[in-house]
């Protein structure tokens, strides 16, 4: 029997990865994972960070290298909706830093986003995010995963795999792509939507995506539309 192609590999690793449902998945930061930064790295101490400008609360801090030099990822929550399933924010952050010396952080790119007002909140699936080089070119390509959940009543959300919806960012040599997908317990419900940015993407980098939401179907994380075999549409210009 032939050895099994990169690519399967890759699918396979991809699929294994999202066997845990979204809304089970632990949300502690101090479950160390391969990607973590150390926690005596001295420039991600918060003097740091603030003079970086980066503003809220840290929720975790991932670190890797790759042919362009060596990178901290740090994510950020406001956490200001409690509910009794979890706390959940208005407002999250992600920056991209190089490392430049032994305590100087140089700002890459920055995100920012917002539950609406009629929204619970939104938190960040740190078991969806990825930091890989999709495309063998030596860069990493972040891939980010944020969920915004529905209110039930006053003190509880909406965490039924199709209620919501779902951001993925990615960067690719700095430059966004972002998917936005609406879920509904019924298929006219469902919408996946991407910006030029997606499109403009390497076709290896937007299949990869594209798998991603398959898997995350399949494992009963988001109930994504199908209709197109998870592809998404090109967003509205009204977007």
């Amino acid at each position: 029997m032939s050895a099994p192609t990169k690519s399967c590999i890759v699918a396979l690793a991809l699929l294994a990865s999202l066997a845990v449902p979204a809304h089970g998945q632990a949300r502690s930061p101090a479950q160390p994972g391969k990607n973590d930064c150390p926690a005596s790295t001295p420039y991600l101490d918060a003097e740091t960070l603030k003079a970086a400008g980066f503003e809220l609360p840290v929720f975790k801090r991932l670190c890797f290298s790759d042919r362009s030099g060596s990178h901290v990822l740090v994510l950020g929550e406001a956490q200001d909706a409690p509910f009794a399933e979890e706390l959940l924010s208005k407002t999250l952050q992600a920056a991209l830093y190089k490392v430049e010396g032994s305590r100087s952080l140089s700002k890459q790119w920055s995100i920012r986003d917002f539950a609406s007002k009629d929204e619970a909140g939104v938190n960040f699936r740190s078991k969806l995010i990825e930091l890989t080089d999709l495309d063998g070119d030596g860069l990493v390509d972040p891939v980010l995963v944020y969920r915004f959940f529905d209110r039930k009543d006053a003190t509880h959300f909406e965490s039924d795999d199709f209620a919501g919806r779902i951001k993925i960012v990615a960067f690719h040599r700095g430059r966004k792509a972002a998917i936005h997908a609406i879920t509904g317990q019924l298929d006219g419900e469902r919408t996946t939507t991407a910006n030029g940015g997606y499109f403009a993407l390497p076709k290896p980098v937007q299949q990869h995506l594209v798998r991603k939401m398959a898997a995350m179907y399949e494992a009963g994380q988001f109930g994504f539309d199908n209709s197109y075999g998870f592809v998404p549409r090109k967003e509205s210009a009204a977007r």
